[in-house]
């Protein structure tokens, strides 16, 4: 059996290159980030108010610049958010790659170690082999025999057939020597290869704890550009209208445009949603009829059928915030309340309505929208998933995580509130912090 021994200095260059890696994308994310926070809004701009806007009517030219002023924070504002979205998927990106790193190099110093440790018990036997060998040989007592063949004419024969068997043990004596020397040396190299890897493993380990910690402040960034876009983009808008003379100059008129938007996308999310669970439905069928039955990992599941939505009693939490406490409360709702554009068990649940008026009762204040909830937490990784996470669908769909594979979720129209026994398609899951 031929051993490859692979030499402690091209391990640590390997490691080293591996870490280089991770760091380097892990400071360029960091920069980003840097730049983004000290690029934001809220820290830097000076919102124009409803006396500077009244101000700019009475003259054209100011009026222009005041024009030109809310369209470039309007702009920027857009901007921030998608900066700020770009940056943190990055940010997750450098974070796989550090938290990869890190698991190969676990495995691999393990193989070193566990290689070291089978070496070790190689040459253990050499050795224990080599020192038996020793031992017959010196009880051979070979000078005496040479002795006893010259001086003694009977038994000559047998004499001679001795002296040829312990030529031959002499020759195996040799080779045995030489195995448990080669196993030692083997042993001695895999056991520094592994010690090696097992000291690279604490640089790996704080890359990966690093690379967490960048992707979470990313995240808070895009939490907090879509705050600030939410807080002042309405007034922006109201101000600029008053500028341009729009049919839309009141505010009550604004909320009205505000409104149709939002019902507009909506209604894009719930149809993208109809679509994912229609999709994953046909193809939890088609596994089904292919394997003769059996258990689907699509979006149906049980309580997709019940009563109506209306008068339901509602109970209250059963204890204080915790994921499962979410998953246990949203439970009461499955095959109870219909799907519709709404955010209360009396009425109707939209996706996103089911998880703003869930996490409502436990102190969480979400916004409608799948895309603005999930900036809401954290990624989290589909390992390190808990009971009461979100499960986000980009830009179609939302659910509350079971911790067991499912998610309770509000499908579709014509169907009730959902607890589903498996995930479908593309989607990630946000820890709400």
């Amino acid at each position: 059996m031929h051993t490859t021994v692979e030499t402690s200095t091209g391990v640590v260059h390997a490691r080293r290159r591996r870490a280089v890696r991770s760091s380097g994308a892990l400071l360029a994310v960091g920069a980003l980030v840097a730049t983004l926070m000290a690029g934001s809004p809220a820290a830097a701009t000076d919102y124009p108010s409803w006396d500077d806007v009244l101000a700019a009517k009475s003259s054209e030219t100011a009026k222009s610049a005041q024009i030109a002023e809310l369209q470039g924070l309007i702009s920027g504002l857009e901007a921030e958010v998608s900066a700020a979205e770009a940056v943190a998927d990055q940010a997750w990106q450098a974070d796989q790659v550090a938290q990869q790193a890190l698991t190969e190099g676990t495995r691999k110093a393990d193989e070193l170690r566990a290689g070291a440790d089978a070496a070790a018990a190689r040459s253990e036997e050499s050795n224990r082999r080599a020192a038996a060998l020793a031992g017959q040989f010196a009880r051979s007592a070979g000078n005496d025999l040479t002795s006893r063949l010259m001086v003694s004419g009977d038994g000559s024969d047998d004499l001679l057939y001795q002296l040829g068997a312990m030529s031959k043990l002499s020759e195996t004596s040799q080779g045995v020597f030489e195995k448990a020397k080669q196993d030692a040396n083997t042993a001695s190299s895999l056991s520094d290869q592994a010690d090696v890897a097992q000291a690279e493993l604490a640089s790996l380990a704080a890359a990966a704890d690093a690379s967490l910690q960048a992707a979470v402040e990313a995240q808070k960034a895009v939490q907090g550009a879509l705050l600030e876009q939410e807080k002042h983009q309405a007034e922006l808008t109201v101000q600029l209208a008053a500028l341009q003379q729009n049919t839309i100059t009141t505010e009550a008129q604004y909320q009205a445009g505000v409104e149709a938007e939002r019902q507009r996308r909506i209604a894009e999310e719930q149809a993208a949603a109809a679509a994912a669970a229609a999709a994953a439905e046909e193809e939890a069928r088609n596994r089904e009829a292919a394997g003769g039955g059996g258990g689907s990992s699509g979006g149906g599941g049980g309580g997709s059928s019940g009563g109506g939505g209306g008068g339901i009693s509602v109970s209250p939490p059963a204890q204080s915030y915790s994921g499962q406490a979410v998953v246990d409360y949203a439970e009461q709702f499955v095959g109870v309340v219909p799907y519709g554009w709404g955010a209360d068990p009396n009425d109707s649940f939209g996706c996103d309505g089911l998880t703003q008026y869930v996490y409502g009762q436990f102190g969480i204040s979400l916004p409608r929208l799948v895309s603005r909830q999930a900036a809401m937490g954290v990624r989290v990784s589909p390992q390190d998933a808990q009971p009461g996470d979100l499960v986000v669908w980009p830009g179609a769909h939302i659910g509350i995580y079971d911790g067991h594979g499912g998610v309770i979720h509000s499908p579709d129209w014509g169907r009730y509130v959902t607890h589903a026994t498996g995930l479908w398609g593309s989607y990630y899951f946000v820890r709400l912090v």
